[in-house]
C-alpha cells in the first residue's frame, strides 16, 4: 500500500477522502460536488486535509475533477486514466514484479516445479524471479509469499531474497512473505539463516521460528504456529486477534486492487478462518463480524467505521 495510506489518517484528511469516494461512487450529484468545494473553502485547515485525500486519491486511480451525469462508466473512465499514473508512482507494488519469471494473479496460488527439482507454492498476487547458475540457486521475491521445498544441493546454495532480507537454507523448507509492514521468513523445516542486507545483521531459526525485518531492523525470532500461518497453502485466512489494517493487506491479494481501511477501523480486531476461493464473500464476512461498511469501487476498497 502507499506509504500514505498505511499511516492513520488525521481526522479532517480521513472527512475530506470520505467525501471523494461519495463524488466517485456513482450517486453524486452536482450539490455534492458544490458542498466538496464550500467544504474545502471553509478554512485552511480544510483546504490543507482535502489537497492531502486528492493526493492519496489520485495515486490510487483518478485523479479529482467533477463527473456529472457520467456515472458509473465515466468513473471507471477515469479510474483506467489514473491507473497508468499509480502503476507508474508503485502504487500498486514495485515495477519489477510486472516483468517477473513467474506471477501469481488475484485469487490465484500455483505451485511451480524448478528445473533444480526444488518446489515453489506461490501465493495470490505473487512475483520473483528464478536464477539457477552452476553456483547458486536465487529467487528474488517482488511481492506477495511463497513456500519453497528446497531440493539438496550442498555445492548450490538456495537463497531467497525480498527487499532487504536474504534468506538461505540450510537443507530446508520455508516461507518468504512481503506483508504491508514487514518482510518476514518462517522455517516450516530444519533451519534458515536471515540476513539484513543493509546492515549484515544475521540470525538462524529453526522449525517454527519467524524473523522479521521491520522499523529498518532485523527483528530476534519468535516461536508462531506454523499451522495457521501456513493456512493460505491449505486455502484458508486465519486471523487471531489481528488488525483490520493488516487483514486488509491479506485479503486485497485475493480480491484485487486496494483496499483501504480509514481511521479507527484499521484498528478494529478480527478472529476467524476465511476461505478464499470465494473473493466477494471475504469482504462480506468482514463487514458481518466488524461494525465496519464496505465500499467497492473499480480497483479500490474503501473500509470504514460503519458508525461514521
Amino acid at each position: 500500500m502507499t506509504d500514505d495510506a498505511k499511516k492513520t489518517l488525521d481526522a479532517l484528511t480521513e472527512a475530506a477522502l470520505e467525501r471523494i469516494v461519495h463524488l466517485h461512487s456513482g450517486s453524486a450529484v452536482a450539490q455534492d460536488w458544490e458542498a466538496y468545494e464550500d467544504w474545502k473553502a471553509s478554512s485552511a485547515e480544510r483546504r490543507a486535509a482535502a489537497e492531502r485525500a486528492e493526493l492519496l486519491w489520485a495515486r490510487l486511480g483518478p485523479a479529482l475533477k467533477p463527473r456529472r451525469g457520467g456515472g458509473t462508466v465515466a468513473i471507471v473512465a477515469a479510474l483506467a486514466i489514473g491507473l497508468g499514473g499509480a502503476f507508474a508512482a508503485g502504487a500498486f507494488g514495485p515495477p519489477g514484479a510486472f516483468f517477473a519469471d513467474e506471477r501469481t494473479s488475484a485469487g490465484e496460488r500455483r505451485t511451480i516445479s524448478l528445473a533444480d527439482g526444488s518446489t515453489v507454492e506461490a501465493d495470490a498476487s505473487t512475483s520473483f524471479d528464478v536464477d539457477l547458475t552452476p553456483g547458486e540457486r536465487r529467487l528474488t521475491l517482488y511481492a506477495g509469499r511463497l513456500h519453497v521445498t528446497v531440493s539438496p544441493d550442498a555445492a548450490r546454495p538456495f537463497i531467497v531474497t525480498a527487499g532487504d532480507l536474504e534468506a538461505r537454507a540450510l537443507g530446508t523448507a520455508f516461507e518468504v512473505e512481503q506483508a504491508y509492514d514487514a518482510t518476514s521468513v518462517l522455517v516450516t523445516e530444519r533451519r534458515v539463516r536471515a540476513s539484513d542486507i543493509r546492515t549484515g545483521a544475521q540470525t538462524e531459526l529453526g522449525e517454527g521460528e519467524e524473523a522479521e525485518i521491520r522499523d529498518g531492523g532485523l527483528l530476534a525470532p519468535r516461536a508462531v504456529d506454523v499451522r495457521a500461518a501456513t493456512a493460505w497453502r491449505r486455502g484458508l485466512l486465519v486471523f487471531d486477534d489481528q488488525r483490520l489494517d493488516q487483514v486488509a493487506h491479506e485479503v486485497s491479494r485475493y480480491v484485487g486492487g486496494r483496499i483501504v481501511v480509514l481511521g479507527d477501523a484499521g484498528r478494529l480486531r478480527l478472529t476467524g478462518a476465511f476461505p478464499t476461493d470465494d473473493a466477494p464473500a471475504l469482504l462480506d464476512a468482514i463487514a458481518a463480524a466488524l461494525p465496519v461498511r464496505v465500499t467497492r469501487l473499480p480497483f479500490v476498497t474503501i473500509v470504514r467505521t460503519a458508525a461514521r
